[in-house]
């Protein structure tokens, strides 16, 4: 998969990126909002193996499936983040998910990648929407929600249940419809 915007490429992930990757995981706030990017990626290697099974599904267009995809500069390639998709298996529920490399935060780049996915995922699939779900402490990834034109349904307390990644008790969870479509 490949989508070019005015500034960026999203592209497969490649075995060239394990290095970049491995140095964004492991920065401040992507261990706070996704650990499990650094809890999986403590042994040396295990990120090449990641992303050798994103090669095998290079073809897929299957939007429920969890793929993560390259965000790249579009001068040089350079890597600077990770944008992707897939089923929320607690909530039933195609979600998108994003990080970017915090010397590239603040650019637009996120809220560029995400709208770009979601028009390609809106391309391939029958889906009528798709969501975001935002630890209450994420204000920064709310308002790139904002701007990539989710949005925000509720504030959800799980019962009995922490979502994936969580520091704080509650999310914020969005949606976004395809064009021509609202919520019902």
């Amino acid at each position: 998969m490949r989508i070019e915007t005015n500034r960026l490429v999203i592209r497969d992930l490649e075995r060239n990126d394990e290095k970049r990757l491995q140095e964004i995981v492991w920065q401040k706030n992507v261990v706070r909002f996704m650990k499990d990017w650094s809890e999986n990626s403590s042994v040396p290697g295990r990120l090449q193996g990641y992303i050798e099974w994103h090669q095998t599904q290079k073809e897929s267009t299957d939007v429920f499936e969890n793929k993560r995809y390259a965000i790249t500069l579009k001068e040089n390639d350079f890597f600077i983040g990770i944008v992707g998709m897939g089923l929320e298996d607690t909530l039933n529920e195609v979600e998108f998910a994003y990080f970017i490399d915090e010397k590239f935060q603040g650019n637009g780049y996120a809220t560029e990648s995400l709208m770009a996915l979601f028009d390609w995922c809106m391309a391939v699939s029958e889906l009528p929407y798709m969501i975001l779900t935002i630890d209450c402490a994420n204000m920064a990834s709310c308002a790139v929600a904002e701007r990539a034109g989710f949005q925000l349904f509720e504030k959800r307390y799980p019962i009995n249940h922490k979502q994936p990644n969580m520091e704080s008790d509650c999310y914020y969870y969005y949606r976004k419809y395809r064009k021509n479509q609202s919520a019902h």
